[in-house]
């Protein structure tokens, strides 16, 4: 569906790297454009300077333009904002970057959502569809945005992850392969409720017709009974148990029973490192190449091959017998629990940061099971006390370094120092990337 957007008043709330693609975009196909932000010029200096000349810039005031005939949102902008009440009142219509994109889009979409494991999972389907000789991009809300990708020519699929944020402000986005890995609360300090949370991530399939497929984690207690009144087709995968029809977890092996594939896949022991603790994120990769028939060798080669993401139980290196694993993304409780299960050694966990209004009392069960020690930094430390309440054995650290080091001391041959921390980062880095690659740096520097 192309719209006219020729000499349409538009406005884009957020100038980062969405909304100076989306902008762009639209002053491109000759819209008139504004593009607001809160913060500073001085703050976006750098980035104002990759807009297009007629595209309007204005800073300190997210307010949308008076004359406004659409307003998009970033995925950093909520959509209830207060300075988004006067277009609301006007009945201007207010959608997201990726429902813009849509509106243009002509290769068929592959959408990933959940609470963990989107980029993984993302990148994995992207890898895969590119071996089996498919035309493919790969963006949303992992690297590049869906509005960018418009610009490549001649594609069969765009493979995207999907935030919660991003489907707030979704009205015809429509995916021709739906995945739900998990639904675990987050984002709590933006979203009202777990149950509006879990209702966003619900968004991804509400288009979606019969001629589609929805595939859904059989595992997950609130993913595996979605989609009831959807008529896509339904593919469920599993590590715990074997389905009579969907891709399963067995004896070590991969197994999958989808259309005219039945049988095994690949060994467990065989995955590359860079999924070798990832097989949640595998199995739906795999339903998805199935279906797209993607020729089993091709499949097996990049399950061999892949590298994995950074800052996703990524390994970092060994040292005195001891594995050190950055998992900086890890910042809700569900991805900690799932982190954690993971594993079947004794662990050190580092954990803590900035607080998203999270209920931690969840980790408290776990971490009796799985965690060796823990070691505690960050604004979230009083939190985490009150929910351990001298259940646990633990210290803290007002550093990452202290906390490496604290960590390296409590670990023997064997044990797993896991940075894991349930939190956002902005306490004290820059954004999670930052956390994980100082950890890396500490730990790649510590002696022995």
């Amino acid at each position: 569906m192309n719209m006219d957007l020729k000499n349409k008043i538009i406005s884009v709330i957020g100038l980062g790297k969405t909304g100076i693609a989306t902008a762009n975009f639209l002053s491109l196909r000759g819209a008139k454009v504004s593009i607001m932000d809160s913060k500073s010029h001085d703050h976006l200096s750098e980035l104002a300077s990759q807009l297009f000349p007629d595209v309007k810039a204005v800073y300190k005031n997210c307010e949308p333009h008076p004359d406004s005939e659409m307003v998009v949102i970033s995925p950093g902008v909520d959509i209830e904002s207060s300075f988004l009440k006067r277009s609301r009142q006007k009945g201007v219509e207010i959608i997201s970057e990726i429902e813009l994109a849509s509106r243009f889009n002509s290769a068929s979409l592959i959408g990933i959502t959940g609470t963990n494991g989107k980029s993984t999972c993302t990148s994995l389907i992207g890898e895969i569809l590119k071996e089996g000789g498919i035309n493919v991009t790969v963006g949303g809300n992992l690297g590049t945005p869906f509005i960018s990708l418009l610009d490549q020519e001649r594609v069969e699929y765009r493979v995207l992850e999907i935030s919660s944020f991003q489907m707030e402000a979704t009205h015809s986005f429509h995916p021709k392969i739906a995945i739900v890995l998990n639904i675990t609360p987050d984002h709590l300090d933006r979203h009202k409720s777990f149950e509006q949370y879990a209702g966003l991530k619900e968004k991804i399939y509400a288009n979606q017709t019969k001629k589609d497929f929805l595939i859904l984690n059989q595992d997950d207690p609130s993913a595996h009974s979605l989609g009831k009144n959807c008529p896509a087709k339904k593919i469920r995968f599993s590590v715990e148990s074997p389905l009579e029809y969907g891709v399963y977890v067995q004896n070590g092996k991969i197994f999958a029973s989808i259309d005219e594939f039945e049988g095994e896949i690949f060994a467990l022991s065989a995955l590359s490192r860079g999924l070798l603790w990832q097989v949640e994120n595998v199995l739906p990769a795999l339903a998805t190449a199935l279906l797209l028939g993607i020729p089993l060798e091709s499949i097996q080669k990049v399950l061999g091959s892949f590298t994995g993401l950074e800052h996703r139980l990524e390994w970092v290196c060994n040292r005195d017998g001891v594995d050190f694993i950055n998992d900086s993304k890890g910042t809700n409780v569900g991805s900690v629990c799932k982190s954690l299960n993971t594993f079947d050694r004794p662990i050190i966990l580092i954990a803590g940061g900035k607080d998203k209004n999270a209920d931690f009392s969840g980790l408290k069960t776990i971490m009796k099971k799985k965690v060796k020690y823990l070691v505690l930094i960050g604004e979230t430390r009083p939190k985490f006390r009150s929910v351990l309440n001298g259940s646990f054995g633990y210290e803290e650290s007002d550093s990452l370094e202290g906390a490496v080091t604290l960590a390296k001391e409590k670990a023997e041959k064997g044990d797993i120092v896991l940075l894991s921390p349930a939190c956002a980062s902005f306490d004290m880095f820059k954004d999670y990337i930052d956390r994980g690659n100082q950890f890396k740096s500490i730990v790649n520097n510590l002696e022995g």
